[in-house]
């Protein structure tokens, strides 16, 4: 067994934007803890985390990656996110495996676009957070500014627990003492305001507090720690990661304050489907049966596929035999792992609370739960919700043959990476991918390249989509007599428009054996076949409820070739009536700019067919513009902002919204649609 227990661990997710010197921090606190004897460097591609080729080449993270130090008797497990937006998918993906998020912020720039996201998307998925403001040294800031920033964005209860000191040279404790000099407000304010508010959350402790006892650490840690995990304390700590400043106290804070395991809010576990779902009750206790979670999935070169989990309950080992979800067959683990980086240290147990990864089991895949007792058979993680990847290409591989390497490729991207898709177009039977952005894309084409496989790609595709205003009727009769055996079937339905995000619906309202009943699932394939096609311009169907409720057979002609053809064409039939109209992409965007620039891109982005929803200074001289508007005409967005703002903008965009396109705008795209409808 391990020398640390379930409450001795911390988990901790390092996130931000891009450029706040997250993976800088993450190194050097490896360092300062003893975990590793160098400072790792991004610069100089030395990083502990930054290990992959196209991160080294790049100089930024693209991958998330798991590490560890042991402080004060205490084991930390670091997950080092990416903070570009394309890639913010990563970070998501890693927020069931942690008990808190700590957003780090460029003490320069400020709050940014991933500040923003990922503090919102930790708090919708109710975990504790955590600021830390980077690159104290940084010339021309106003840190004092900065924080009152942080409280008007994400709320009063942001509030710091060190103060930087002597010209960001060093931080000064403003939690647990009251006395020191800062560069900014007082030490003295800043203790009394945040024990003004952790005081709150225990009673004995207020009385205390208001009759003038001063709580010590052994006092002051349970309210704190409740605090965080009821988003009413977010800590806000500071550091300097390439001097060192602040990165032993922000060490010293996390196995002092942030929540272990068994403190932190449990993550949403369920057990049963649909209506009887209800909240599985786990703890981290390292007796009861295993409880794991596979948050992460990746190719490793030298070992090969590589399941990286969170154990919430019980314990396993190399000879541990699990279930994976409702698989009836075991799994012996064969090894188990903790991570540094690139470094695979095997491990004698994963205890409840801890991160481990294991190595060679193919039909391991991101989400499953692991567990060694058929009582947990039905309980899993309520579905994350992640960004809607909308930007694609259509790829062709460049090399004959090289058709089911590709595939086989994109599949697996495609599970370690949840903003990333792919599928093969049922109409031009080009593959297309899609991803968060450009760069997403850009980095994928570089991952396949580095896996042997070169393609040609085509522009962007956009994901337009077809529905219906209105109820209509469609009648189709099949017939078809060749000699012997011939085709009958005849299908009379309904279809009414269901609201958006709706999806599809198929009803059977047939009565009296108008059509038997074994016909009916091919009237179904038929009319899903339509739905992939699309009608008006090739396009996917959606927000349809279609009901058959008449037809004649024959009894020795009809056969379910014919009930599929009349049920497509049926369908075609009512949706040609029904005022069809085809749908396009909208999405929000967040588009960074100096404030002299802000008129130019407000007026830019008005002749997009964009929506201005609101305009904020956010000081540095820069404004930030937030609007609505369809891909299709900012798909080319970040060459066009580039040219504006001279290379000082910045935007993130994310799917919002279908909504019907502009009449001349449909009967554009539907034109170039007909030539094909004809040729088939």
């Amino acid at each position: 067994m391990p020398s640390y227990t379930t409450a001795d661990i911390r988990n901790v997710l390092i996130s931000g934007h891009g450029g706040s010197g997250k993976t800088t921090l993450v190194d050097a606190m490896l360092f300062a803890s003893g975990a590793v004897n160098r400072k790792g460097s991004v610069t100089d591609g030395s990083s502990f985390s930054d290990f992959e080729k196209e991160e080294k080449e790049h100089g930024h993270s693209i991958f998330s990656c798991v590490l560890h130090c042991d402080h004060q008797g205490k084991r930390i497990n670091f997950i080092d996110a990416p903070g570009s937006p394309d890639l913010v998918g990563a970070a998501y993906a890693a927020m069931p495996a942690v008990e808190t998020v700590a957003c780090v912020v460029n003490a320069q720039n400020g709050i940014e676009v991933v500040t923003r996201r990922v503090m919102e998307a930790a708090k919708e998925r109710n975990l504790p957070r955590a600021i830390i403001i980077n690159k104290i040294d940084m010339p021309e800031i106003d840190l004092e500014s900065l924080v009152s920033r942080i409280q008007d964005t994400f709320g009063a209860e942001c509030l710091p627990i060190n103060l930087p000191s002597d010209g960001g040279k060093k931080v000064v404790e403003c939690l647990l003492g009251s006395e020191g000099a800062s560069d900014f407000d007082t030490v003295k304010r800043c203790h009394a305001a945040i024990l003004d508010q952790i005081v709150e959350m225990d009673e004995n402790l207020m009385e205390k507090y208001l009759g003038g006892d001063e709580p010590d650490f052994s006092a002051l840690h349970p309210a704190f720690e409740k605090a965080m995990d009821e988003a009413h304390v977010v800590p806000i700590l500071f550091t300097d990661a390439k001097a060192g400043v602040g990165v032993m106290e922000l060490l010293d804070a996390i196995v002092k304050h942030f929540p272990s395991p068994l403190e932190g809010n449990l993550r949403p576990f369920v057990y049963g489907e649909g209506e009887d779902e209800k909240p599985f009750p786990y703890n981290g206790d390292p007796n009861r049966p295993l409880l794991a979670h596979v948050f992460k999935v990746t190719t490793d070169p030298f070992v090969g596929k590589l399941a990286i989990f969170r154990v919430h309950q019980g314990k396993c080992s190399g000879q541990s035999q699990i279930y994976i979800g409702h698989n009836k067959k075991t799994i012996k683990l064969g090894h188990v792992f903790h991570l540094q980086g690139k470094e695979h240290k095997e491990a004698d147990f994963v205890i409840a609370g801890d991160i481990g990864a294991v190595a060679k089991i193919e039909d391991l895949h991101t989400n499953d739960v692991l567990h060694d007792d058929h009582a947990l058979d039905s309980v899993h993680l309520k579905p994350q919700v992640f960004p809607t990847p909308m930007y694609g290409l259509a790829i062709t591989p460049k090399a004959r043959g090289d058709e089911t390497k590709l595939s086989v490729q994109l599949s697996k991207i495609a599970e370690e990476d949840p903003t990333f898709k792919w599928h093969t177009d049922r109409q031009t039977h080009e593959v297309v991918i899609n991803g968060l952005g450009e760069m997403h894309l850009r980095l994928v084409l570089e991952r396949l390249g580095n896996r042997g496989l070169h393609v040609d790609t085509k522009p962007p595709k956009i994901a337009y989509r077809e529905t219906i205003q209105t109820k209509s009727e469609g009648h189709h009769r099949h017939k078809k007599q060749t000699g012997g055996a011939g085709q009958f079937g005849e299908v009379y339905l309904r279809i009414e428009p269901m609201e958006r995000g709706g999806g599809f619906e198929f009803v059977d309202e047939i009565f009296g054996g108008a059509i038997p009943g074994q016909f009916v699932p091919a009237i179904e394939k038929g009319v899903r076949e339509l739905l992939d096609q699309g009608a008006i311009a090739g396009y996917p169907l959606q927000d349809v409820r279609v009901i058959v409720y008449d037809g004649k057979h024959h009894p020795v002609d009809s056969k379910e070739v014919a009930f599929k053809t009349a049920g497509k064409y049926a369908f075609k039939d009512a949706v040609l009536k029904a005022k069809p109209v085809l749908l396009e992409p909208i999405v929000n965007m967040e588009v960074t700019v100096p404030e002299d620039k802000m008129g130019t891109i407000t007026g830019d982005l008005s002749g997009k067919r964009g929506r201005i929803q609101g305009q904020d200074f956010i000081g540095g001289g820069m404004a930030m513009v937030k609007a609505q508007a369809p891909l299709s005409e900012v798909m080319q967005y970040q060459s066009q902002l580039k040219s504006v703002t001279g290379g000082q903008g910045s935007f993130a965009m994310e799917f919002s919204h279908y909504e019907p396109v502009p009449p001349q705008v449909q009967q554009m795209i539907a034109a170039q649609y007909k030539p094909k409808a004809e040729e088939e």
